[in-house]
């Protein structure tokens, strides 16, 4: 909901249960009888309220200036506008700067008008002596307790400007949000690296700028657009208020979080500034990413509930429908692929249940390994003379769909379009173009290479019955240089037509899924979930490392998204050996995947793979569209759980690990959440078909195999059976009907 309050200028915009307000000031503020402190300026776009929604609009406080601090800090500095700018006497992390045709740095916005249309609105502001123009657009989605909002910055084609001609956007952002003042916050966000992606990391916010931030020219293994704020480090899983978000951007990105000394907590997310610079002609207009952000009095799963669901619901390209359990070929044979290689594992997986295959590196060109051939999107007809046709066809008769792995964006040296375009991919002339991986990337930004990724793309969907296509980035962008020389916004531009491109192949081929993957979880962000229908979460697929990484991606991303597979017992990172039931039950958390070499089973592995793929697609419902209720994390002791359930609190499936058990320790009772406390609810095993007893003796605990009240089982807690290291279990709570 949006209400303007007319007599104090108040934008408020309410969901459920938080409220977002801003205002534009309407006077100035000073202390009385302190010599220190200033009046304001009026026109200030200024937050007077995010966190809970209160009973009464006429509660919420109006817009008004803080006081200045001497003459060294103004009030514009310590008053929280909305869209803070490089201009005049501030000083914190500016969310739009711009430099004139006449060389002018500085930036002067006022107020100039609104409109709103159901749940959103526009306001637009104006520098009055240049002409451009800010739009801020926000939308409110009720239901999941989330706001968004962007800044579209305009260079009008006709204005009084005393230097006419194109604007220079030096920094743009989404804007800025702020928390309570004198809020003591704590900083949950998601940092790593290569097969060690989305851990968690807890820190006090420092009185100083922090900035978590990405400059390798995609989203990165090593930090990614989302974070949450509790404050005083009190928030819970299920308790507790938390303030959070995340961007909506692939590219180089950071999000600025500052707390200064008088008690304000600003946080400012957008394009990183590095290799940042946009020309606006007259007439032109750039975008800032999509900032989502929340406000919730029920803690971090509740966050990330509403996350997932707003991801679902309105984000995914293909929706809620069923992501398929999948095979990929990659750890089975490498860059050894061929017809009759394929065409054995294809098998196989069909016998186990599998529903679409994918054929990973290794198909094109001049491939046996990564030296060679990137760029190179031709069927190798050594390994396929008759082209992908036969193997598609013979896929499609044993009941599943084809996918194929891609690398649009790279090339190798050692190939026919680096050898035709070596102008093609980022660099500086008479500086040397670094290898990694051994290939170079190529320069999206030019209209050429965009047109020449689509083209191949487009031709190869046409041309052949694919469902599927996984779309890798496998290195850092570097030397982002290239014609026009030494441009600067090479980066945006890169992205932008990545999302065209896969905008424009869906339109082509509705069909078509798309997964995105960079090295494993490199790529993963609400930006390319717009375009993308799921994500490779980590090429570390050992499962006990799995666990811990997809809590992570928990956090901020749902289930629907995070693709995990089930590879080889003897684990290639790590040479950790885990149980097929425990890898398995890890993988099935998310959207099931299967990665080993499926020759080396023996009938006993098939046959429980088959059970279990069964049973998988029984609870994918759950587990694709449920609700996620994070119990026990694997970060903190030897016992990892967590449940999902649907909407109508019918019906959950808990998953529960126990990595080890020292001393043969017992264990305390699992304590599930979101049951519905009125609901009779039955327990009973999914997986293992024949599940250890219990033991010792549990005491008070609800035991597997009866039914008590969703209140009792919260309260009680539940037996687990589980003793021995690396065991696992896969139980469903279903609602049965008073007796």
């Amino acid at each position: 909901m949006i209400r303007f309050d007319e007599t104090r200028k108040l934008w408020i915009l309410e969901t459920r249960s938080a409220a977002y307000v801003f205002g534009v000031s309407q006077r100035g503020s000073s202390v009385d009888g302190f010599p220190f402190s200033r009046p304001a300026g009026e026109g200030l776009l200024l937050q007077t309220w995010f966190g809970p929604r209160l009973g009464d609009p006429a509660d919420y406080p109006e817009a008004l200036p803080e006081a200045g601090w001497a003459s060294f800090s103004t009030p514009e500095t310590l008053s929280p506008e909305i869209l803070p700018v490089a201009g005049g006497p501030r000083y914190g992390e500016p969310s739009l700067a711009a430099v004139f045709p006449d060389g002018v740095r500085d930036l002067r916005l006022e107020y100039r008008s609104w409109k709103a249309d159901k749940e959103r609105l526009v306001v637009t502001l104006a520098d009055p002596v240049y002409g451009l123009e800010a739009d801020l657009e926000f939308e409110v989605f009720p239901e999941y307790d989330l706001f968004s909002r962007r800044t579209v910055v305009r260079n009008p084609e006709k204005s009084e400007s005393p230097a006419p001609g194109a604007a220079r956007i030096e920094s743009l952002l989404s804007g800025a949000v702020y928390l309570p003042r004198g809020t003591e916050s704590r900083l949950t966000h998601l940092t790593g690296r290569w097969v060690g992606e989305t851990q968690l990391q807890r820190i006090p916010l420092p009185l100083a700028r922090t900035v978590l931030e990405s400059v390798r020219g995609f989203t990165s293994h090593h930090a990614n657009p989302f974070f949450a704020l509790d404050a005083d480090s009190r928030a819970t899983e299920e308790d507790g208020p938390v303030w959070f978000g995340e961007l909506a951007w692939s590219g180089n990105w950071k999000i600025s979080l500052e707390r200064d000394s008088f008690g304000q907590t600003r946080v400012s997310p957008g394009y990183h500034d590095r290799d940042f610079s946009s020309e606006l002609s007259p007439g032109d207009s750039l975008e800032s990413p999509l900032f989502l952000f929340g406000f919730t009095e029920r803690g971090f799963g509740a966050m990330s509930r509403s996350l997932h669901a707003w991801q679902r619901n309105l984000l995914s390209p293909s929706g809620t429908e069923n992501r398929k359990v999948l095979y990929n070929s990659w750890e089975a044979t490498a860059f050894s692929v061929d017809s009759a290689g394929q065409e054995k594992l294809a098998s196989l997986a069909a016998s186990c249940g599998v529903e679409l295959f994918v054929m990973d590196d290794g198909w094109f060109g001049a491939r046996s390994n990564d030296r060679a051939g990137l760029g190179d999107w031709y069927v190798n007809a050594e390994k396929f003379p008759d082209g992908l046709s036969p193997l598609i066809e013979r896929i499609r008769e044993l009941g599943m769909s084809f996918g194929l792995w891609v690398e649009p964006e790279m090339v190798n040296p050692d190939s026919d379009l680096y050898r035709a375009h070596p102008g093609w991919v980022y660099h500086y002339p008479g500086r040397e173009r670094t290898e990694m991986r051994n290939q170079l990337v190529l320069n999206l930004s030019l209209p050429e290479v965009e047109d020449y990724v689509f083209s191949f793309m487009d031709r190869l969907l046409s041309e052949n019955r694919i469902s599927f296509i996984k779309w890798d980035l496998n290195r850092s962008v570097s030397e982002p240089g290239g014609p026009p020389e030494h441009r600067r916004d090479a980066n945006l531009r890169h992205i932008q037509a990545v999302y065209r491109v896969v905008s424009r192949l869906r339109e082509r081929h509705p069909a078509v899924r798309f997964q995105t993957c960079s090295g494993g979880g490199g790529r993963a962000d609400i930006g390319i979930l717009r375009h993308f229908d799921q994500a490779w979460t980590s090429d570390n697929t050992d499962a006990c490392d799995r666990l811990l990484i997809q809590e992570g991606f928990s956090w901020a991303y749902g289930a629907h998204a995070m693709e995990a597979w089930v590879t080889a017992k003897k684990n290639w990172l790590n040479g950790r050996t885990v149980p097929l039931e425990f890898r398995f039950h890890a993988a099935m958390a998310g959207v099931l995947g299967i990665g080993e070499n499926l020759c080396e089973w023996d009938e006993a592995e098939a046959s429980l793979a088959r059970s279990l793929i069964e049973l998988y697609k029984d609870i994918r419902p759950l587990v694709q569209r449920g609700n996620l209720y994070r119990l026990e994390s694997p970060a903190n002791g030897n016992r990892a759980s967590f449940l999902y359930i649907d909407d109508a609190k019918t019906r959950a499936v808990l998953f529960v690990f126990l990595e080890k058990n020292n001393f043969g320790t017992r264990l305390p009772p699992l304590m599930p959440r979101g049951l519905d406390p009125a609901f009779r609810y039955a327990l009973s095993v999914l997986s293992p078909a024949e599940p250890p007893p219990v033991f010792p003796p549990t005491g008070s605990s609800g035991a597997i195999g009866t039914a008590l009240r969703g209140d009792a089982w919260m309260n009680r807690g539940v037996a687990i059976p589980l003793r021995e290291d690396r065991t696992s279990m896969v139980l469903e709570f279903k609602k049965i009907e008073a007796e």
